[in-house]
């Protein structure tokens, strides 16, 4: 790998981080941690970086991190940058750089209209349309935050993850909970991409990303491409967009 041709992409999220070396638009070395504090693997490390991040008070870490390592140049995702697409957004600044990277990939390999499900910590939907580009979204609870939130206020409840079940009708307690959780998420989100394809029309496309799109999506009679490196890949892009 030419270290000084490729680009290190990383996503640091709420609650792990993703990494790769993007280059000529590939990823590889892809890697995920469930720290948001600087951690890297890689043998050569590229000198430049482009970062998306939703944990502002890890930032002086990475950077300083990064340096140590031979970064020379890091950009640091913003609305302010070209994204391939125009943010229609009363305040863009507000916008979590790792939804735009999203949105930026998003509508560069599906075309607008289209909807980004991102299943994280918190579950959005980010919409980009056509002409107007990036013009807001949707943010619900996560599915980690579900769990989480059942167990820490119920006493007789378990702390569970998400594993797959064909079942209606739960078993035991860990399985209820289970059933809830994937009948529930998907009958929102259902009902989420119902009200906006009334907003956008047929004509809108869907794609999905984060850990839990497979697992909801288990059983659901639309096909909905899931890519789990699509913010990486907006990342890549976008800094193929801000070469100096």
């Amino acid at each position: 790998m030419n270290a000084k041709s490729a680009t290190l992409v990383v996503d640091i999220g709420n609650t792990s981080t993703s990494l790769a070396v993007a280059r000529t638009g590939t990823l590889s070395s892809v890697q995920r941690t469930d720290s948001a504090v600087p951690a890297l693997k890689f043998k050569k490390v590229p000198v430049r970086a482009v970062i998306a991040s939703v944990k502002p008070g890890v930032n002086p870490q990475w950077e300083a991190f990064l340096k140590k390592q031979g970064v020379q140049e890091i950009l640091w995702v913003n609305h302010t940058l070209n994204l391939g697409i125009p943010v229609s957004y009363p305040k863009p600044e507000t916008i979590g750089a790792d939804r735009l990277a999203n949105a930026s990939e998003a509508a560069a390999t599906y075309g607008a209209p289209v909807v980004v499900c991102d299943f994280g910590t918190a579950l959005t939907f980010d919409i980009v349309k056509k002409g107007e580009g990036y013009v807001g979204g949707i943010i619900c609870p996560g599915l980690p935050l579900m769990f989480d939130y059942l167990a820490e206020k119920t006493e007789l409840l378990p702390h569970i993850k998400p594993v797959k079940t064909t079942q209606v009708i739960g078993k035991n307690t860990a399985e209820a909970m289970r059933i809830g959780a994937h009948l529930g998420y998907l009958g929102m989100v259902k009902e989420i991409l119902a009200e906006l394809k009334k907003e956008l029309g047929r004509g809108m496309k869907v794609c999905a990303t984060g850990g839990f799109a497979d697992w909801v999506f288990q059983g659901l009679e639309t096909s909905i491409p899931v890519d789990p490196n699509l913010t990486l890949k907006g990342l890549a892009r976008i800094g193929e967009l801000n070469r100096p």
